[in-house]
């Protein structure tokens, strides 16, 4: 590692002046009520290293519609690995749609069929799926964490987060509202820019975590309820792997091959 800006110059080092208490809390760094609250809330998950540890996880879930109470529910899974592999697999019925992100390659495959498609297409899909089931990743992803204000809601005390920053190419503003309690995430509020065929919109998503879980010395949440563009989706995890290798197999094409199965 080259180090800029250093003398090497052979100068006697200068001996440091002992500092008082005092001395030291008012040359202490502020921290932002902001960023008091991130890492609080960063606690209540496992700890920042807990959290940065888990390279790769697996989430099985159940996905319903509030709104149509007699429609069949989709089984789903999903796999992460590091920060450019991610696979979806959604089960409705006999159908089968798997979508894959593997580096600067995307894809989809239906009912045997591949179907290229480019990174850019696929990535708000693996970034709207990492923050329903890993919202504690929320607290590191974007550049700015500003403190707006406490609210009631349903009785319970919430912080609110008014978040910044650019997520894939993406410049998401968001809020997010921390039980004051328990220091976990209760909803998260967002919207972005997206490009469509018709032109450039604007996204709107709300997020609110029901129910959590401890699964492997992680906070997660359990039951989830997501809004976005008109649709309305509970989600229901019902099984989950975190750190453990996963077959390499899952992130690569195979034309004429069947679709590789993987274990949550």
């Amino acid at each position: 590692m080259l180090l800029i800006g250093l003398s090497l110059s052979a100068t006697p080092p200068a001996q440091p002046t002992a500092l008082s208490v005092d001395d030291r809390e008012r040359t202490a760094p502020a921290v932002s009520p902001g960023q008091a609250l991130v890492e609080k809330s960063l606690r209540a998950y496992g700890g920042e290293a807990r959290i940065l540890s888990l390279n790769s996880f697996v989430f099985a879930y159940r996905i319903e519609s509030p709104s149509q109470p007699d429609s069949k529910p989709l089984s789903a899974k999903v796999y992460f690995n590091d920060s450019d592999q991610f696979r979806s697999e959604v089960q409705d019925g006999d159908l089968k749609v798997v979508t894959v992100l593997s580096g600067n390659r995307g894809w989809v495959e239906v009912a045997g069929t591949m179907l290229s498609r480019p990174v850019k297409q696929l990535s708000p899909l693996r970034n709207e799926t990492l923050s329903l089931l890993r919202p504690d990743l929320l607290l590191l992803i974007f550049s700015r964490y500003r403190y707006s204000t406490r609210i009631t809601e349903e009785g319970r005390s919430l912080e609110q987060l008014e978040v910044t920053g650019l997520v894939d190419g993406e410049y998401i503003r968001g809020r997010l509202s921390i039980n004051l309690d328990t220091g976990l995430i209760e909803k998260y509020q967002y919207e972005t820019e997206r490009a469509t065929r018709s032109g450039t919109g604007i996204f709107r998503g709300e997020v609110r975590y029901l129910e959590y879980a401890e699964i492997h010395g992680l906070r997660s949440p359990r039951k989830v309820l997501s809004r976005k563009t008109g649709v309305t989706s509970q989600i229901t995890v019902t099984g989950a792997s975190l750190g453990k290798p996963m077959d390499p197999d899952l992130f690569r094409e195979k034309k004429n091959s069947p679709t590789p199965s993987g274990q949550p």
